[in-house]
C-alpha cells in the first residue's frame, strides 16, 4: 500500500487540531460582524476573540493586530504606502516585495544566506536614507534566520521604519514584535497551519497599518471589505494551538539533524544551503550534485513523497530560486535545489520513509 508523507509545511502546512472546526462553526452562523444585532455581534465576537489570539502569538496588542488576505496583500501595501520614499529590501525577500513596480534597492546576503550587515548599513546610511527597509525574518527556501533585532536597532537610530514578513517565524520562534520594536510585521495564516487566504499586518506604537483596500469601515478603516469570519476564527485557532505547542518545536531540531546526516550518509557530496547560519528546525534546503530538481521532484511524487524545488509561490514551475543566486550559488547546484520542510505533525517514521525512498530514487538516477 502506497504511503504518502507530506514534507512540504513551508508552502502549506497541514491545519491544525482545531481548526476544521472554529471555521465550520463560524459559517454555520449568517452575521456580519458589521451589524448591530445579536448575529453580528456573535460574529464581531468571533472576530475579536482571533484577533486576541493571533496578537497573543506574536507579543501584540489585539488592536494592533489587522486582518487581510496574507502577508502578499500586506507587503504589498507597504510598497504602495511607500512608494517614491524610497525602499530597501534583503535580495532574498519573497517575490511580493520584489520584482514589483516600486523596484526596492537590494540588500546583500553573505554566502550563508544572512544579511551582509556591512552592506546593510551602507545603504541605510546613504543620502537620503530609505523611508523603509523590509528583510523577512526567517527565509522561506533556505529556514536562514536573519538578525532582525540588531538591524531594526540601527534603522530607528536614523528614524527609518522596519518591516519584517514573519510568516516563516510565526509558530516556529518565540516572537514579541514590541520587544523587537518592528514597525510592521505581516503573516499568513496557512504557513502555521491554519487556512489558506488570511493573514495579518501588525503594527508597534503610534505606527499605523498602510492602506490598500479602500471602501468601508472594516478593521478601523485600514482594510475595507467584509471580515473573512470563518477564514479568521481559523487563523485564531491555530495561532492558539502554535502557541501552546511552541516547545514541542524545537523537538524538530534533532529531527532536523539526523535528517541531514542521514542524507549525507547517502550521498557524501550532498550541499545543504545556509548550513552554517542559524536555521529554523524544520526546513532543509540541499541539493544532490549531478540531479537535477525536476527529475528528484517526480520521482518523490510517484513514491508519495510531497517536498519542493523551493518557494511554492511561482506557478508550479521549478525554477532557478534568486535567493539561491543571492547567495552567489553555482547554477548547476541551484538547478538541484530540493526544500524538505517539516512541522506540528511530522514524525520519525515520516523521515524515516523519506530516507527510504531516497536511497531507493538516488539508486535509479545515478
Amino acid at each position: 500500500m502506497k504511503t504518502e508523507i507530506y514534507l512540504d509545511y513551508n508552502a502549506t502546512a497541514p491545519i491544525r487540531p482545531g481548526v476544521e472546526e472554529a471555521v465550520l462553526g463560524a459559517l454555520r452562523v449568517a452575521g456580519n460582524p458589521s451589524s448591530i444585532h445579536s448575529f453580528g455581534r456573535h460574529a464581531r465576537k468571533t472576530v475579536e476573540t482571533a484577533r486576541a489570539q493571533v496578537a497573543s502569538l506574536v507579543g501584540a496588542r489585539p488592536e494592533k493586530v489587522t486582518f487581510n488576505s496574507g502577508a502578499t496583500e500586506g507587503n504589498n501595501s507597504l510598497l504602495k504606502a511607500y512608494h517614491g520614499q524610497g525602499i530597501c529590501a534583503s535580495a532574498i525577500e519573497h517575490p511580493s516585495m520584489l520584482g514589483q513596480d516600486h523596484d526596492p534597492q537590494m540588500i546583500r546576503v553573505t554566502p550563508d544566506g544572512v544579511i551582509d550587515l556591512t552592506h546593510f548599513e551602507e545603504r541605510i546610511s546613504a543620502s537620503p536614507p530609505p523611508a523603509l527597509v523590509s528583510v523577512m525574518m526567517v527565509n522561506n527556501e533556505t529556514g536562514v534566520i536573519q538578525p532582525v533585532a540588531e538591524m531594526i536597532r540601527l534603522c530607528h537610530a536614523r528614524g527609518i521604519k522596519f518591516h519584517t514578513d514573519a510568516t516563516q517565524a510565526a509558530g516556529r520562534l518565540p516572537l514579541d514584535v514590541f520587544m523587537l520594536n518592528a514597525d510592521y510585521m505581516t503573516l499568513s495564516s496557512h504557513k502555521l497551519g491554519g487556512p489558506q487566504g488570511i493573514g495579518a499586518m501588525i503594527t508597534t506604537n503610534d505606527t499605523p497599518p498602510p492602506i490598500l483596500l479602500q471602501g468601508g469601515g472594516q478593521e478601523r478603516r485600514y482594510r475595507a471589505g467584509t471580515e473573512n469570519v470563518a477564514g479568521i476564527a481559523g487563523f485564531g485557532q491555530a495561532s492558539a494551538h502554535a502557541q501552546e505547542h511552541l516547545p514541542a518545536f524545537q523537538e524538530l531540531v534533532a529531527q532536523q539533524s539526523y535528517l541531514e546526516q542521514e542524507l549525507k550518509g547517502l550521498h557524501n557530496e550532498l550541499v545543504i544551503f545556509g548550513e552554517n547560519a542559524p536555521r529554523v528546525a524544520n526546513t532543509t534546503c540541499c541539493a544532490f550534485p549531478g540531479l537535477s530538481a525536476e527529475t528528484l521532484l517526480i520521482a518523490y511524487d510517484l513514491d508519495g513523497i510531497a517536498i519542493s524545488s523551493g518557494s511554492a509561490c511561482s506557478s508550479g514551475k521549478v525554477t532557478q530560486s534568486h535567493v539561491l543566486k543571492a547567495m552567489g550559488c553555482a547554477d548547476h547546484l541551484a538547478k538541484g535545489a530540493l526544500r524538505i520542510s517539516t512541522g506540528w505533525a511530522t514524525t520519525r517514521e515520516d523521515i524515516d520513509h523519506f530516507l527510504t525512498i531516497t536511497q531507493r530514487i538516488l539508486k535509479r538516477v545515478r
